[in-house]
């Protein structure tokens, strides 16, 4: 019987000795309770440190900028995804990235507290989103079972709902009357697209022809068409927010704004040349096919276009030097054969047929002689 009791003394000790090293290893682990931000839907645990963010000091690449060209069907899974950024000094957030606090205890679980910025402190039961735009703080602590409270923490994220403001814009020799914009069907058009984003940052922007397949805005480019073409657009913050919308501008050779709107912009192709018309201010005598004028009359040029308008007209007398621009009335003062030829150029760079008039200008007076007659 003393030998029974021998032994089970024996394992009583060893099973207080066995116990109590299980419980120095729980007290030697330190008591903790966090926040992280949960940025994919699969939620990966990813602890904080004291008072630090480093689980968001990385970009999420979750979606690897595939967004850009979200009208793709394989693409429109990656759309309203949680994303994070930082620039070193700011964490930024989407409103769909979720907070989870969590806590390791040495001995029984904790019940957690948090509040937003000046709001009432609540006792967390699941992650939560922040849906305000722009800059936030949320604090957090944890008290276990034997009433053990953490001190409290904090974390600063800012909030970006807002996607990138787009501006395509195109710069051709264009010509405005009245509220109609026109182009020539000759016109080479050049692009260049600008987007800017006042929290997180612009992340990239990427364009596409009709057609053709999305590729990354690098610098302006020129397309060469009959008429502008439709430019499709998407550009993307820091934290995944999209956009396909934009303004255009629309600019003229010399810079000057024509036009500008959210919805598209009608341009109208102006196809028809100008109509050139040279006229006399006298009528002409006539010699057989001839025209024939004296010294006095005055020539003068006229043009009319129904579309752009005309811009300019331009002269040259007797197959002389090149075309000038024409000013005002012109004379001949010698005699002869002459030709006057006349061009004009509308607005978009439309130029007519060349008009013709030629005249035999008469400036010698007759020479009369006297005879006498005596039959």
């Amino acid at each position: 019987m003393k030998k029974f009791s021998l032994i089970m003394c024996t394992l009583f000790c060893l099973s207080v000795i066995w116990s109590t090293s299980l419980h120095s290893q729980d007290v030697n682990a330190d008591k903790s309770s966090d926040v992280k931000a949960t940025t994919t839907d699969t939620s990966t645990k990813s602890d904080v440190e004291t008072n630090s963010t480093e689980h968001l000091l990385k970009e999420d690449t979750a979606t690897e900028h595939a967004e850009k060209v979200y009208e793709k069907q394989e693409i429109q899974i990656l759309k309203g995804k949680p994303k994070t950024f930082t620039d070193g000094y700011n964490t930024y957030v989407n409103d769909k990235v979720r907070f989870e606090l969590f806590d390791v205890d040495n001995i029984m679980p904790d019940s957690k507290f948090y509040k937003i910025d000046a709001a009432e402190e609540q006792k967390y039961a699941s992650p939560f989103t922040l849906s305000e735009e722009g800059p936030h703080v949320i604090y957090y602590y944890s008290v276990d079972k034997m009433g053990n409270k953490e001190m409290q923490r904090s974390l600063n994220v800012i909030v970006d709902k807002t996607a990138p403001e787009v501006t395509l814009v195109v710069t051709a020799p264009f010509s405005k009357t009245g509220d109609t914009i026109y182009a020539s069907d000759k016109f080479s058009y050049n692009y260049s697209i600008s987007a800017k984003d006042n929290i997180s940052g612009v992340a990239g922007i990427t364009y596409a022809v009709a057609g053709e397949e999305h590729k990354a805005y690098v610098k302006p480019f020129t397309i060469n068409s009959l008429e502008p073409v439709k430019i499709d657009i998407a550009a993307e913050d820091k934290v995944g927010n999209l956009t396909k919308k934009y303004k255009t501008k629309i600019l003229d050779e010399n810079g000057n704004l024509l036009a500008e709107s959210m919805d598209d912009i009608k341009i109208t192709v102006d196809k028809t040349a100008p109509v050139v018309e040279i006229k006399a201010d006298k009528e002409f005598f006539k010699k057989d096919n001839l025209l024939v004028a004296s010294k006095d009359f005055k020539y003068s040029i006229t043009a009319q276009d129904s579309e752009s308008g005309v811009k300019s007209i331009y002269y040259r007398i007797d197959n002389k030097s090149d075309y000038i621009l024409y000013t005002g009335e012109i004379i001949f003062n010698t005699n002869g054969m002459h030709k006057i030829e006349a061009i004009a150029k509308d607005a978009v760079g439309n130029i007519s047929s060349t008009a013709i008039l030629e005249v035999y200008v008469d400036v010698i007076p007759a020479d009369t002689n006297i005879k006498m007659v005596t039959e």
